[in-house]
């Protein structure tokens, strides 16, 4: 008999973000190998509507995908908080779209991607139900959420409601199990995988770089500390020749203007090339431009999918220590690790790598080994052990 389940998640493609990319990523691998996979895609709604007219369902391949609008008025201007009335009709409403799709469906297991709303909202369906549910861990969701005195409780809940917790990060889940709640003996760490078939050059962009081309990729705000990055540029100054490529667009208007200012004061503006949002089956395209990426992470990072397609490319790689970049990158192995928020850090890597081809080159090779074991199928298995335990407990439980 088929497992028949349910990914519970705040955001779905075309919706741009890495929790999206996951979720859409893990639901087609699960069911290319057999499973029977729905969808539930929680999106805020500036408006009320009738439930009726909020829910639409489409078949896109494989996969069943439900998107529900949500009631979320957006926030005021100047206002810092949400209010307690308009966050407890969200969280009933969706409560409510979940139940409705569980009592129609009869989901074996609820697999929440990020704990707040997604899992806080499926572990009360699935108590209330009786249904095994996974709260995936994907970053921000404990690295900021810990701190956020309005959410914190909802994590929590989450955490104590899942039947098993997934994390792309150890990190995260040993501040989850030590500061919050404990769930060492029901957590796993599940690291991102790659779909090396997928990472083909269509054609090369015709931007304007010249030099060494350094730079990251991804949505780029606060928490990924290109300031340091920026900083560290302006450090080496015209010891090198070099070129800035940042592949992919600004998570939001807000984190735009203070990067474009900063690009300015440390007099990067004219090196700096900024592509915009890249469709994910055209970013071979650009990585292939790169001579070195960098992942200056702060904090809340979870396991970077721009990063590990990178070093799919052969590229030379320079990360924080932070979320799961330590647990790929090995220094001077296949990679450079640098203390978060450490400019100097930067400017040194930098400096080492590009004063030195052989070196270079070894990064870059071993870092294409240590992604080729990262596949589908891998992390198929690992979501499969997990599966299987919840149900083979489940099962247990009912001969009992």
């Amino acid at each position: 008999m088929k497992i028949k389940t349910c990914i519970v998640t705040g955001q779905y493609p075309p919706q741009v973000g890495g929790v999206g990319h996951s979720a859409f990523r893990v639901a087609n691998i699960l069911a290319s190998r057999g499973m029977q996979v729905h969808v539930v895609a929680l999106q805020k709604h500036p408006t009320p509507l009738p439930f009726d007219e909020s829910c639409s369902s489409t078949q896109e391949g494989e996969v069943l995908v439900h998107r529900v609008k949500v009631f979320h008025p957006k926030r005021e201007e100047g206002v810092a908080f949400v209010d307690g009335e308009v966050l407890t009709r969200y969280n009933r409403e969706m409560f409510h779209a979940l139940e409705h799709f569980q009592q129609r469906y009869h989901y074996d297991v609820l697999h929440a991607f990020f704990l707040y709303p997604a899992a806080f909202v499926a572990g009360l369906v699935g108590r209330l139900h009786g249904v095994k549910m996974i709260a995936s861990i994907r970053g921000n969701d404990i690295g900021k959420y810990a701190f956020d005195p309005l959410r914190l409780p909802f994590i929590r809940s989450s955490l104590e409601n899942a039947d098993y917790v997934t994390s792309v990060a150890t990190s995260l889940t040993d501040l989850a199990d030590r500061a919050i709640t404990p769930i060492a003996g029901k957590a796993k760490t599940i690291l991102n995988s790659v779909d090396l078939t997928r990472l083909r050059p269509q054609a090369r962009p015709e931007l304007n770089l010249k030099g060494t081309v350094i730079g990251t990729a991804g949505l780029f705000r606060y928490k990924k500390g290109l300031v340091y990055l920026f900083k560290a540029l302006a450090d080496i100054g015209n010891r090198f020749d070099f070129s800035l490529l940042l592949a992919g667009d600004f998570f939001s208007e807000d984190d735009r203007q203070p990067h474009l200012q900063m690009l300015h004061d440390y007099g990067l503006q004219q090196r700096t090339v900024i592509t915009g949002k890249i469709p994910s089956d055209r970013m071979a395209d650009y990585l292939q431009l790169f001579d070195v990426l960098v992942f200056p992470s702060l904090f809340s990072e979870g396991c970077p999918l721009s990063m590990l397609e990178a070093m799919t490319m052969k590229k030379v790689i320079i990360g924080s220590r932070a979320g799961a970049i330590p647990e790929i990158i090995r220094d001077h192995k296949n990679g450079l690790l640098v203390n978060p928020g450490s400019s100097e850090e930067i400017t040194q890597a930098l400096v080492e790598v590009m004063e030195n081809p052989a070196l270079r080159e070894r990064l870059a090779a071993n870092a294409a080994a240590t992604v080729s074991a990262m596949t589908p199928a891998r992390e198929f298995s690992d979501w499969l052990g997990v599966y299987e335990t919840i149900l083979d407990e489940s099962s247990r439980r009912k001969r009992e």
